[in-house]
């Protein structure tokens, strides 16, 4: 088992998403090890399941805040780096087996997203796991803000904290057009996610995910 601090010293979130515990138990992945790669890895909640088991984890993320609570949640032994993922992939080493994105994707052009995902292509390995949750266009934040890009918006919805923010929204069949193209997706699941959410104090209606998930080729 990996480095654990107690639930009442983890700084940030204390739990994983709950749909990467499900892809997490239903591929399997609590049956091997290996190492896993997460873009957006926060504070490193969700790396914390693969921790459990015994994976050697490594952490990508903006905020230098949340990378030093990540160190001090999963220890010394993980790996995290400060990256600018909207300027392009950092340097990596080796073959990961596992790859999570669950909170990223819509903060990226269509652009950005693409040459980050075709330049993790090298790092996975054959048959690497593949997890991604992104949002879809009738997400409630479509279309408030000014457009950039087709479906992509600078937000105008302080009510969600998000003001100022770019997001993207995808299409389904647009969100697994992108993985099939730069990571070969295969074998995949996918899984409509809506809910209400109470956001800086406020209830907001409408959020929408879809989840994806797969093999690499």
């Amino acid at each position: 088992m990996g480095f654990m601090r107690t639930l009442a010293d983890i700084r940030g979130l204390k739990f994983p998403d709950e749909f990467v515990v499900r892809h997490f138990f239903k591929r399997g992945l609590a049956a091997r090890t290996g190492r896993v790669l997460e873009l957006g890895s926060g504070t490193g909640n969700n790396l914390s399941l693969y921790a459990q088991y015994g994976w050697n984890l490594t952490g990508l993320d903006y905020d230098q805040s949340a990378l030093d609570d990540a160190r001090w949640n999963l220890g010394e032994g993980a790996t995290f780096i400060q990256a600018d993922l909207a300027k392009g992939l950092p340097a990596l080493s080796g073959k990961f087996d596992a790859l999570i994105v669950p909170n990223l994707l819509c903060y990226l052009t269509l652009a950005q997203a693409k040459a980050v995902l075709t330049g993790l292509k090298p790092y996975l390995a054959s048959g690497c796991e593949v997890f991604v949750r992104t949002r879809l266009i009738d997400d409630y934040r479509y279309g408030r803000g000014e457009m950039e890009e087709p479906d992509g918006f600078r937000l105008a919805t302080p009510e969600t904290g998000e003001a100022g923010l770019f997001n993207l929204f995808y299409t389904q069949a647009g969100l697994v057009g992108l993985l099939a193209e730069t990571v070969g997706l295969t074998a995949r699941e996918e899984f409509a996610v809506r809910f209400d959410n109470v956001q800086a104090g406020r209830r907001v209606p409408g959020n929408s995910d879809l989840v994806v998930w797969g093999l690499a080729s």
